[in-house]
C-alpha cells in the first residue's frame, strides 16, 4: 500500500512540529515559532512561500521562500529567496525535496509574480539546487576583513551609539544591484535581533546625522569580531565615511576586526583590508537559461544582515 502524502501550505499551528523537524534532521536551529512568524508573516514586502509536506499525516518537511524587492541596473524586481527546503532523514530518498521546491517556485511565478530567485545555500543542498532545479553560481563578493588598528584609539569618535531603532528617521539612499531598503524595512528587520549582540550607531558629520550602521557582534575562532549587517546612507558620498566609523568604533571597541562583503561600486572607499573570497555560495535563476546566464555575471551588492540569521 503506498503512503498518504499531502502537501499544503505551513499554518500559524505549525511552527513548533517545524522548529521540532529542523532541529532534529540538521536544519536551521534558529528556527523558532516567534521568528518564523516575524521572518515570513511579518516582512514588509508581504510576499513569501512556505509550504509542507505530511506523511500519513505527519508533518515531515517543509520549504521556504522570503521574497524583497531588489533594484538592478536601476530597476526593481520582485525576488523569492529560498531560504529553508528539508525533509526528515525517514524520508529522504522520495523525491519529497525537489516536489517541495518545485510548489514554492510555482506559486512565486504564478501567484506572487516574482521576477526571478537567489539563494545562498549550504553544502548538502548546492549541488541539487545546481544540477536539478536550474541554478547558476552567481558572483560572491569577497568578504573584507578590516583588523583592529591601534591608530583609531587616538581618532575622534564621529559616532554614538543608537539605543531606540523606532527613533530613526532618515531616507535611505540605496545601491544599484542591491535589495531595495526604506525604514519599515530596517525596523522590521533588526527588531527581533537579540539585543546582546547588536549594535547600532549613528554617524554624525558637522553636527547632522550621515546614517547609521547595524553591527552584529560576533566570535570567529575564539576572537571577538563584528559585521557589518546593514547602512542607512542618507547620501551614497556617505558610504566611505559610515564604514570608516565602522571601522574605529570596532577598534576604540578592542575588536579583532570588522567584517563586511566587498560593495561593487568604484565611488565607495572601503578602506585597506583583507580579501576573503568565495566563502558563500550564491546562486541565481532566472524565468528562462539566458536570465539565468546573465543573472549569474551581476556584481550585487550584499551585507551579512541579506542572510537570514542574527536571531
Amino acid at each position: 500500500m503506498s503512503e498518504l502524502v499531502k502537501f499544503s501550505k505551513i499554518t500559524l499551528q505549525d511552527f513548533p512540529i517545524i522548529q521540532k523537524i529542523a532541529l532534529e534532521n540538521g536544519g536551521s536551529k534558529t528556527i523558532n515559532e516567534s521568528n518564523f512568524n516575524h521572518w515570513y508573516l511579518k516582512n514588509p514586502s508581504a510576499s513569501n512561500s512556505i509550504f509542507k509536506v505530511e506523511v500519513e499525516n505527519s508533518i515531515e518537511g517543509y520549504a521556504t521562500t522570503n521574497n524583497f524587492v531588489y533594484t538592478v541596473e536601476n530597476k526593481n524586481y520582485l525576488v523569492a529567496l529560498p531560504q529553508n527546503v528539508l525533509t526528515t532523514e525517514k524520508c529522504r530518498g522520495k523525491g519529497l525535496f525537489a516536489k517541495l521546491y518545485y510548489l514554492t517556485e510555482k506559486e512565486n511565478l504564478e501567484t506572487n509574480k516574482v521576477d526571478f530567485f537567489l539563494t545562498s545555500t549550504n553544502t548538502m543542498s548546492t549541488p541539487i539546487f545546481l544540477s536539478k532545479f536550474g541554478y547558476l553560481r552567481g558572483f560572491c563578493p569577497p568578504i573584507l576583513l578590516k583588523l583592529f588598528s591601534p591608530l583609531s584609539l587616538f581618532s575622534k569618535a564621529n559616532y554614538k551609539q543608537q539605543e531606540d531603532i523606532n527613533a530613526i528617521k532618515i531616507d535611505h539612499n540605496d545601491l544599484n544591484n542591491s535589495r531595495k531598503k526604506n525604514l519599515a524595512y530596517f525596523k522590521w528587520r533588526y527588531s527581533q535581533t537579540n539585543k546582546k549582540n547588536l549594535t547600532v550607531i549613528s554617524i554624525i558629520e558637522n553636527n547632522q546625522i550621515i546614517g547609521y550602521a547595524f553591527l552584529i557582534k560576533q566570535i570567529k575562532r575564539g576572537f571577538k569580531v563584528l559585521m557589518l549587517a546593514d547602512i542607512i546612507c542618507s547620501n551614497e558620498k556617505f558610504y566611505s565615511k559610515i564604514i570608516k566609523a565602522c571601522h574605529t568604533y570596532a577598534s576604540k571597541n578592542f575588536y579583532v576586526g570588522l567584517l563586511m562583503f566587498e560593495l561593487q561600486n568604484n565611488n565607495i572607499n572601503q578602506g585597506r583590508s583583507i580579501k576573503l573570497k568565495n566563502k558563500f555560495n550564491f546562486l541565481v535563476k532566472g524565468k528562462s537559461d539566458d536570465e539565468t546566464k546573465k543573472l549569474s555575471q551581476v556584481k550585487f551588492n550584499y551585507f551579512f544582515g541579506d542572510l537570514d540569521y542574527f536571531w
